[in-house]
């Protein structure tokens, strides 16, 4: 068949009679926004991003319009007008009434949401297409008319159109937040600071009463009392939360004229820098555009840190203290700052008590606190040869342990960066001892383990329940311990093993470690592959490759509380004592304390209405 003949067959059967319908039904005529024969249940939307008072005159010239504007068409029916003050339009989040008249919408109330642009009704691309779609799925579908963009989403072929208005709305919600993070940048690297006036504080007016503008802040006295009372309490112990109940309970007002006070409250006051006189600018910003996110600034916005710009209620350095006790309340330290102590007298002379909880990793803070004391050489000076032996012991050495004995027996000490563990020794010899103190001599490089009261300084619980079977004895101790291996200078991912010295005198028991002796070890996995646990494997000091041990005289210097002469008295128990010439945390009394509170008090109880002047 040819191209012709089967064109010409196609022809003739479209020519055919065709099958005739039996009934003709025509389509509902589409609604007129404009016409008579349709009624609108109209709501109206309205909105303003700031709330300033030129903003919030726009804000009613909107509403006033609004109902111009149906009062013009006879077919709309306004029911209400919805209405945002000060809210950003990039995240529907807080847009209380913009939400509800959404909801009121999908109740079937409202045929037609009208507003003024896509820009009103929605700066997120997202947001803005998502809910026409939802509107125009309701039965019966609801309608949004953007009066200046003149675009009625009920309408043929408006989504192309609505997507390109919302996409050009979104960009200029970006435009302009990047425009404000530029001009506070630069406000804030010019030192234009609008500091809003928290507790304690009040910002300067002029002679009409308004609020001068970049003016310093100026101290409000009664509020500054409630400042230093809570600053105070807390460096003495008190929790947040039992400040919070004080100062509630006694009808403290805060800085709305509430008594409502939480640990929250309270943590911001404690750690914020104004009260030293101080403004850190940026502390926190706007990480996400659209759901308004904010996120604590960890240099990812530039920040600059303006000192003594306005009077001070707390020194820095009392702000310093809070700031490192509220680190160690993070590790579950109760109480207040630790008082730093050293002991003066006996064999322990410029040891330090240790708090294996502070937080403090500077090892130069235990150099200086051993040093504070004027030190007197402990040890022994070279032992005459007749004291041990008819020969001369020069040229001698003391073989390690680690040579001659494949089980030892003896105390050891094992350290891994935040733990230090005491072999089952070690419990043995202090069976009967409730608590201990951990020494530390920075430069001798010792640790000591001693007997104490539960009263004295930094004293550790050795056995909770004396009945218990003895086991191994660890304290967790992460800052401690990472100031130990940078005074030590040892390999972080190592554990060291120190086998220490058990001596008994008169009644008095110590345990002495010294630190160069420790051995190093790493942790391998064992020979089956699916095993989870591993394997310490010691690693010898390479300088232990050409001795045996320690020379003679030497080690006796280093034990030279083992060769002490029988009449001397050891001292071991040697009380501590606040480090001299250091300067030790702003600890207030409890006299202080009270003092603080019944100034408080006093103020509290005026009925003349001047405590916040």
């Amino acid at each position: 068949m040819s191209r012709y003949q089967a064109k010409e067959e196609l022809r003739q059967v479209y020519q055919r009679e065709e099958k005739r319908y039996q009934a003709y039904i025509p389509a509902k005529p589409k609604v007129n926004l404009y016409g008579e024969e349709h009624v609108f249940r109209v709501c109206a939307y309205c909105r303003v991003s700031t709330e300033n008072d030129e903003q919030l005159s726009s804000f009613e010239l909107q509403q006033s319009h609004y109902k111009q504007l149906v009062t013009d068409h006879p077919n709309w029916e306004l029911k209400h007008i919805y209405a945002d003050e000060g809210i950003s339009g990039t995240s529907l989040k807080n847009r209380d009434q913009f939400n509800e008249m959404i909801a009121a919408c999908k109740r079937g109330e409202y045929d037609l949401i009208v507003t003024k642009s896509v820009s009103r009704f929605a700066r997120n691309l997202v947001d803005c297409i998502s809910l026409i779609r939802m509107l125009k799925g309701q039965v019966p579908p609801v309608g949004v008319f953007f009066e200046t963009d003149n675009l009625y989403t009920l309408a043929e072929n408006t989504e192309f159109m609505l997507s390109f208005l919302a996409t050009f709305a979104q960009e200029e919600s970006v435009k302009k937040s990047e425009a404000m993070n530029w001009s506070l940048q630069q406000r804030f690297k010019d030192g234009k600071l609008l500091t809003p006036a928290p507790l304690g504080y009040d910002r300067q007016k002029d002679v009409t009463g308004r609020y001068i503008k970049y003016a310093p802040l100026v101290v409000n006295e009664f509020e500054a009392k409630i400042v230093s009372f809570i600053y105070d309490a807390y460096l003495s112990g008190w929790a947040m939360e039992q400040i919070a109940a004080f100062l509630k309970d006694v009808g403290v007002e805060t800085k709305s004229g509430g008594t409502n006070w939480n640990a929250g409250s309270i943590g911001y006051i404690l750690t914020n820098e104004r009260y030293c006189g101080n403004i850190l600018t940026w502390k926190t910003f706007t990480a996400d555009l659209y759901e308004h996110k904010h996120r604590k600034n960890r240099q990812d916005r530039d920040q600059y840190l303006y000192t003594g710009k306005h009077a001070a209620i707390i020194s820095e350095k009392k702000f310093e203290d809070v700031q490192i006790l509220m680190e160690n309340r993070k590790h579950h330290i109760r109480g207040g700052l630790p008082v730093m102590h050293v002991i003066d007298e006996g064999i322990f002379r410029g040891f330090i008590p240790i708090n294996h909880h502070w937080v403090n990793d500077d090892p130069g803070t235990y150099y200086d606190i051993s040093n504070s004391i004027r030190q007197q050489c402990n040890k022994i000076k070279r032992i005459e040869k007749s004291a041990f032996s008819a020969f001369d012991l020069q040229g001698y050495q003391v073989v390690r342990g680690q040579f001659l004995q494949i089980r030892y027996e003896g105390p050891t000490l094992s350290i891994y960066k935040e733990r230090i563990a005491f072999n089952k020794f070690c419990m043995q010899k202090f069976d009967s001892v409730a608590y201990i103190q951990l020494l530390l001599h920075p430069a001798e490089r010792k640790l000591a383990i001693r007997p104490c009261k539960a009263s004295d300084a930094h004293s550790i619980r050795w056995r909770p329940d004396p009945e218990k079977p003895l086991y191994s004895k660890t304290l967790n101790c992460q800052h401690f311990g990472n100031a130990l291996y940078s005074i030590m200078k040892w390999n972080p991912d190592y554990i060291y093993k120190v086998r220490g010295t058990w001596a008994s005198r008169r009644g008095e028991q110590i345990i002495v470690f010294n630190l160069p002796n420790a051995v190093p070890a790493i942790l391998v996995p064992l020979e089956d592959e699916d095993a989870k646990q591993r394997r310490q494997v010691a690693l010898y000091p390479e300088e232990w490759e050409n001795d045996f041990g320690e020379e003679f005289y030497e080690h006796t210097v280093e034990n030279g509380f083992y060769y002490i002469a029988p009449n001397t008295e050891w001292h071991s128990q040697a009380k501590s004592i606040v480090a001299p010439g250091i300067k030790q945390y702003l600890v207030p009394n409890q006299e202080q304390l009270q003092m603080t509170i019944e100034d408080l008090l006093r103020g509290t109880n005026r009925t003349d209405g001047n405590k916040g002047n």
